[in-house]
């Protein structure tokens, strides 16, 4: 672990990769900023964590299931007992009534843990005022929360550049509200930092999401969590970890003008925190993605929502990149069935990728809920295809195409 103090606070770098190494790092950050944590055993803990969409863990998109459950195995044996996970994904998946806390085995996860589980779209709101008419509710489970832990992921972002710990709070509006918050995105995304702000910042920089960012890029190996108190300071230094200058990033530069840094701060983590991984960013926008989120044709795009939901308009939309997100309506009902021992070789990658910590001669055989979410990571890195799966793919059908052998050769 490397500790970077400044006078706006500290961020701390821990590597990891395994699911062990997360272990160990989850628990010696926990015990480095217990101080940040209520007295109370029965204070309302809200973790929210970055469940964007229905893209699988691995591909870098959402929160990996090793570092949540640590987080909240940390918390339990502290003694807390009143711990929610909750999140509201992306207004398509909204619209969609797409439930992708079933697709990303969210649910089965904090069943399994026996924490509560809230779809902050769903949550009731209280409204706030922001920037260029935007006025968006905010879920009222992350309002009346008692501390705040925000497990944001590291990802390219078409229209914002880089999605960290403040973007990732464009998840506590509810529903089809986030659609304010692209009134201005770069503004809203500050705007509404200053009205919430987490209490403790945990980022899940395992795997990141390069390219075209945040719902098509190319999964990355970054192998690190960053832990802070201090949203803008944490994306400060994420930012030059991936070599993306904090002057390309319109919210960053919002924090900057209104003091929640200066040049002094951001030249001196320029100096001190060494560039990890350069990152590849997203390309430009093209005008026909621009003018499909234009804000004056909304009423346009709902009239002919029947149309451009089709799949091969869908599609269509997608080779022409006006959208990065293909939905297919079809959850998926992949369950591991086995093992094939005499395929295997000595990698032990499903071992290292199990977030509920089967050993290698386990996976494949204890498959109740209590012991496997079917989280299907262990068949994802899989090299040598010893895992055994029965269902349909259906809405992991693409995925599995596009980035399985990516998630291998990470």
């Amino acid at each position: 672990m490397t500790r970077y103090a400044f006078d706006a606070g500290t961020v701390d770098i821990f590597k990891a990769w395994t699911r062990p190494e997360i272990e160990a790092v989850i628990a010696e950050a926990m015990s480095l900023w217990e101080h940040l944590l209520p007295e109370s055993n029965d204070a309302k803990i809200v973790i929210k964590p970055n469940l964007n969409n229905d893209l699988h863990a691995l591909t870098g998109n959402c929160t990996d299931l090793r570092v949540l459950g640590a987080v909240i195995e940390q918390l339990q044996a502290k003694g807390y007992v009143n711990i929610t996970v909750a999140d509201g994904s992306n207004v398509g998946v909204d619209r969609r009534e797409i439930d992708s806390f079933r697709r990303l085995r969210i649910d089965r996860m904090t069943k399994r843990l026996g924490v509560n589980l809230i779809n902050l779209n769903t949550d009731h709101g209280h409204r706030v005022v922001l920037h260029a008419g935007a006025h968006p509710y905010i879920a009222k489970t992350v309002l009346e929360s008692d501390f705040l832990i925000s497990i944001p992921k590291v990802k390219t972002h078409a229209e914002a550049g880089l999605s960290c710990a403040m973007k990732n709070w464009v998840g506590i509006a509810c529903g089809q509200q986030k659609r304010h918050m692209h009134y201005d995105l770069a503004q809203n995304i500050f705007a509404i930092n200053e009205v919430v702000q987490p209490d403790l910042i945990i980022v899940d920089g395992l795997i990141g999401m390069e390219g075209n960012g945040p719902g098509d890029g190319d999964p990355f190996r970054l192998g690190r969590i960053f832990v802070s108190d201090n949203t803008f300071l944490n994306d400060l230094v994420v930012s030059r970890a991936v070599d993306m200058p904090w002057e390309d990033i319109g919210y960053m530069v919002h924090a900057k003008n209104a003091g929640h840094f200066d040049e002094s701060l951001a030249e001196e983590v320029t100096k001190t925190v060494p560039i990890i991984r350069a990152i590849r960013r997203a390309p430009p926008r093209s005008k026909l993605a621009e003018l499909a989120e234009a804000r004056s044709l909304l009423w346009f795009k709902k009239i002919i929502r029947p149309i451009v939901d089709r799949p091969e308009v869908a599609e269509a939309a997608y080779k022409m990149k006006i959208v990065q997100d293909v939905y297919n309506m079809d959850d998926d009902s992949l369950r591991i069935v086995g093992r094939n021992g005499d395929l295997c070789g000595t990698c032990r990658k499903c071992e290292s990728f199990c977030p509920t910590k089967l050993t290698v001669d386990e996976i494949g055989v204890k498959l109740d809920d209590d012991d496997c979410v079917h989280c299907l990571y262990c068949w994802f890195v899989c090299p040598e295809d010893a895992i055994a799966i029965e269902g349909d793919a259906n809405h992991l059908t693409r995925q599995i195409e596009r980035y399985r052998s990516q998630i291998q050769n990470l």
